[in-house]
């Protein structure tokens, strides 16, 4: 497993660096990830005609860099479960978009986020039909470039998709790709009421990606230790996972110092694993 780390993390609501963010969290903070949220204002100029320029720049930047990348495909004022065809060919477009930027950069996993029921008057399970049809179209691009597509569970909000293990297994089991996979958010699952682990447990022979932070059930994203998310139990239930950990949040100061926290628990609790391991052999 590789330990990585989402660049929005370092985002200040005035100015990101994405190159000097990243060079940061390699060289600097000692990440073997990084995960690169392709949305602006997080990634300047993205969805215009100036984003080439700006991607080109971050593929010189990387090449210096040995490290792993992930990106994470636009979603706020996105729908994939929209059911206007308008707002549907652009959401459409900006996650091809994203895929084929991850296959510029040599990178494997992109992580898109499920829709949601966007009225009342729509009926779900018409939405859930949709936006199964939106993610085959992207599925079928993403695995002519051999690109992972790992959709997020959702946090638990009423009009959200994809939050509960049932539906997320319908939604991946339907986009009949083998690179339409899972990215297992560990808040997101822990706003369920259920415990992060059993989402392993039920899910693991889909789970591509994962995105580390912790909660007390709400729909917050903190450094482990400050919610109650067993992550000693979550891991365990991982068992030989070799994908990226990416450690994603919102850390509006310290940035740094927490990252560092992050990283250290959880090389501690796969020492402990490692140990608990060969104790067993």
């Amino acid at each position: 497993m590789k330990i990585g780390v989402s660049t929005v993390i370092f985002w200040n609501y005035e100015k990101l660096d994405l190159e000097k963010v990243i060079v940061h969290c390699v060289n600097d903070l000692k990440f073997e990830a990084v995960e690169i949220h392709c949305q602006s204002p997080m990634f300047p100029e993205w969805g215009t005609r100036k984003e080439d320029s700006i991607k080109k720049r971050i593929k010189d930047t990387l090449s210096t860099l040995d490290v792993e990348v992930s990106l994470h495909a636009p979603y706020h004022d996105l729908n994939i479960g929209t059911m206007n065809l308008g707002i549907r060919e652009e959401v459409i477009r900006q996650l091809k978009n994203t895929v084929e930027f991850a296959h510029y950069l040599n990178s494997e996993i992109v992580v898109v986020h499920p829709g949601y029921v966007a009225s009342r008057k729509y009926f779900r399970a018409k939405v859930l039909e949709k936006m199964i049809e939106n993610f085959k179209r992207v599925a079928m691009l993403a695995e002519d470039l051999e690109v992972y597509l790992c959709m997020e569970n959702n946090a638990s909000k009423p009009k959200a998709t994809g939050v509960h293990i049932p539906e997320i297994k319908e939604i991946i089991e339907a986009g009949g790709s083998e690179y339409f996979k899972l990215t297992l958010d560990t808040a997101h699952a822990n706003t369920t009421g259920i415990k992060p682990s059993d989402f392993v447990k039920s899910l693991r022979k889909y789970i591509k990606h994962l995105h580390i932070s912790d909660n007390l059930g709400d729909n917050h994203h903190l450094p482990i230790g400050l919610g109650n998310i067993d992550f000693y139990d979550f891991f365990y239930h991982l068992g030989n996972y070799k994908g990226i950990a990416i450690i994603e949040g919102w850390i509006p100061h310290n940035q740094d110092y927490f990252l560092e926290w992050d990283k250290k628990q959880i090389k501690s609790i796969l020492k402990r694993l490692k140990r608990r391991e060969k104790t067993n052999v």
